[in-house]
């Protein structure tokens, strides 16, 4: 096991594009971590950069405290995960396992040993005298895991690797895959664009976009307490509501005003927040934040929306509420350039928002509804920078 450290790593191709920024995270000593973040973010350079199968134009990477730039993939003791898995067809499932240890000469009783442990392990004994054309997806993965896990590595590195499976084998892959490497205790590096796959999997997060690293933290925090707008709108399914407001009254009867409605907001007593008084905002609100009122006790008019209800999907545990509201939406940019296509938009006849509410609620399509929102589960950001107001 080791530690994973990269010091302000970049990678500029030779026709200018810059695929990382100074790109600074510690992989702790049998952590695992996941990288996320839209397609074209650079999660899947940084990997092959740490893997050796890119080359890093500036910055530091370190196994074990020992700096790698320029040290061979075969030499850097770790073991990588592919998507498409990279079986050899024409090898029984033993065969595939053991190869690497085949070419560094592992005398045969050994290898027979380890890909028996890694089988025993992923559940593939019976499967070790087949090819990879009579296996499931999920077994095929499993060999690939197999693979790396025979090689007793410092560290694991995964790019994606559920992504060829089909909806409900990656729920449960990615559970075992979890499992295993807390079982094994292995220092992983996870690469996926799912952020629910991240936030079941990962020791912590990091969120990537555009090469910038915006924030690493445990699921939990980056859920909770998003530093800023693009962590806040990507984590999160249904995301984050966000949209345009202006805070209003004062530090000790602070408001915000969302559209028509003028919403009351605990007293202000620590942070920077009551600078923002008179200011316009982006608030940010969690779907499970709202609360139909026919199924509430004593709502407080204060803190209470009214709209209707566009669309209304029941899914038995929970109902999903889309609703209109004449709020300016603040729209996350994916790894887009073009400034037009990111912040806030003025298209108010199609501005749709979103609450989870009780399955106890009786809302129907097209009906009015009342909405009471938990004041203290506010998030703030600056319109100009899209950091936190804390």
């Amino acid at each position: 096991m080791a530690e994973v450290k990269l010091d302000k790593i970049n990678k500029v191709y030779p026709n200018g594009f810059q695929a990382t920024h100074d790109l600074s995270i510690e992989i702790k000593d049998g952590e695992f971590l996941v990288l996320v973040g839209p397609s074209g973010c650079g999660k899947s350079t940084a990997l092959r950069m740490v893997a050796g199968l890119e080359e890093i134009s500036s910055g530091t990477l370190s196994i074990d405290d020992r700096v790698v730039n320029d040290v061979e993939p075969k030499d850097r003791d770790i073991a990588m995960v592919f998507q498409n898995y990279a079986l050899y067809p024409h090898m029984t499932v033993a065969d595939n396992i053991g190869f690497a240890l085949k070419l560094a000469k592992i005398p045969k009783a050994e290898i027979k040993d380890r890909v028996s442990k890694a089988a025993t392990i992923l559940d593939l004994t019976e499967q070790l005298d087949r090819k990879p054309g009579q296996l499931s997806g999920g077994q095929r993965q499993r060999v690939a895991m197999g693979r790396a896990i025979v090689r007793q590595p410092k560290a694991f590195l995964m790019d994606e690797p559920l992504s060829n499976l089909d909806a409900k084998l990656r729920v449960a892959m990615r559970a075992e895959i979890a499992s295993l490497q807390r079982e094994l205790g292995v220092t992983t590096l996870y690469v996926t664009h799912d952020q629910v796959e991240a936030m079941t999997m990962g020791d912590r997060v990091a969120v990537l976009n555009k090469g910038y690293l915006m924030q690493v933290a445990s699921p939990q925090e980056l859920y909770d307490e998003p530093e800023n707008v693009f962590v806040a709108g990507f984590i999160g399914s249904p995301s984050m509501n966000l949209m345009e407001g202006v805070l209003g009254g004062s530090a000790s009867d602070p408001t915000v005003t969302i559209g028509n409605f003028t919403v009351s907001i605990p007293p202000i007593t620590s942070g920077n927040l009551g600078d923002y008084i008179g200011k316009t905002v982006v608030v940010g609100l969690r779907p499970e934040d709202m609360e139909d009122a026919v199924t509430v006790d004593t709502p407080d008019p204060k803190r209470t929306i009214a709209s209707s209800a566009r669309l209304v999907e029941s899914l038995g545990s929970e109902i999903i509420v889309h609703f209109g509201l004449d709020a300016e939406p603040y729209v996350v940019a994916d790894a887009i350039d073009d400034e037009a296509e990111k912040g806030l938009s003025n298209d108010l006849d199609t501005a749709t928002f979103v609450a989870r509410v009780s399955p106890r609620s009786p809302v129907k399509n097209g009906a009015d509804i009342e909405l009471v929102i938990d004041a203290d589960r506010f998030h703030f950001f600056d319109i100009e920078t899209g950091t936190a107001i804390g």
